[in-house]
């Protein structure tokens, strides 16, 4: 009779041990979601652009990293340090995506190509298809979080350097740099807190340039006057 009642509990004895062997395992990676975050309160849906299409090409990865998968770091107690990556995609891939939800949440009419450009006036193709090119760079992009004992501190950093460009007469606009950061301190821990944090701080940057109200309306009306 015992021998059955060993039997029947073996198999929870064993998936006990293995969910304690992998709790107690150590992390060397964390991944996250990194995306533009919708505003809390809509724009008006009326379209800002008029009759002018807006090309959205990708944003280059210009930060002085060695690994430009890599976001962030998060620091043990012990003085460890573990890298943070995005889970679906590049930063790059990130920062171009959330230039065009924000652009497209106010109104923009966009077109479905996001080509590759180096932002100088001599390499705009004019077969884009567009008047106006949105193009930039990122420069800072970083989330560090320091856990101490029961205290986390999350610290994100973002900077962006955005070029808008006149398709047509192949010719730059304006350069304009958008920069948001944040700290938190928390007692709570996760991949998702993470991606919170570093979501909120990409999005107030990206909303500094494309849905100030001024910035693009001012270059468009610019166009349109076909000022310098």
């Amino acid at each position: 009779m015992n021998r059955f009642r060993l039997c029947a509990v073996a198999p929870g004895l064993v998936l006990l041990l293995t969910m304690l062997l992998f709790s107690c395992a150590p992390v060397n990676l964390y991944t996250i979601s990194m995306k533009y975050l919708p505003q809390e309160t809509p724009p008006s849906p009326t379209a800002r652009s008029g009759n002018i299409p807006v090309t959205v090409a990708m944003f280059i990865d210009a930060r002085a990293v060695a690994d430009t998968i890599r976001i962030g770091t998060v620091t043990l107690p012990d003085g460890k340090a573990i890298p943070v990556t995005p889970k679906e995609r590049r930063p790059a891939d990130a920062v171009t995506d959330g230039v065009r939800q924000c652009l497209s949440e106010e109104g923009y009419s966009l077109s479905p190509e996001s080509p590759a450009w180096n932002l100088r006036s001599d390499s705009i193709d004019k077969l884009w298809g567009t008047a106006l090119l949105i193009g930039g760079s990122i420069d800072r992009l970083e989330i560090v979080c320091h856990k101490e004992g029961f205290k986390k501190t999350y610290r994100t950093d973002v900077k962006l350097t955005i070029v808008f460009a006149d398709t047509r007469n192949a010719r730059i606009l304006r350069r304009t740099e958008a920069e948001a950061s944040s700290s938190l301190a928390h007692v709570s821990f996760s991949e998702e807190m993470l991606g919170e944090q570093i979501s909120k701080t990409l999005s107030k940057a990206i909303r500094q340039v494309c849905s100030d109200g001024k910035t693009i309306p001012q270059i468009l009306e610019q166009m349109k006057r076909g000022g310098g």
